[in-house]
């Protein structure tokens, strides 16, 4: 997959946005990455975020863009 941004979450977690194959089709994964206990420098992915058909990204980006008017 391509990692195609990163978000700061604090000093030890960030948010990824990833594009990646996935059982013959394309999603897009967004998840919290975080240093594990005893992992150093390594970032692991957690179970806290969402994976979802590429082909839904138009319709969840509308979905942001109608929300961010209440933020």
């Amino acid at each position: 997959g391509i990692t195609v941004a990163r978000v700061r979450k604090g000093r030890r977690a960030e948010i990824r946005v990833t594009v990646k194959p996935w059982q013959g089709r394309r999603v897009v994964d967004v998840r919290l990455w975080s240093h594990a206990e005893g992992s150093g420098e390594e970032m692991k992915p957690s179970r806290k975020g969402i994976t979802f058909d590429a082909a839904k990204l138009d319709d969840l980006l509308d979905a942001l863009h109608q929300a961010k008017q209440y933020v």
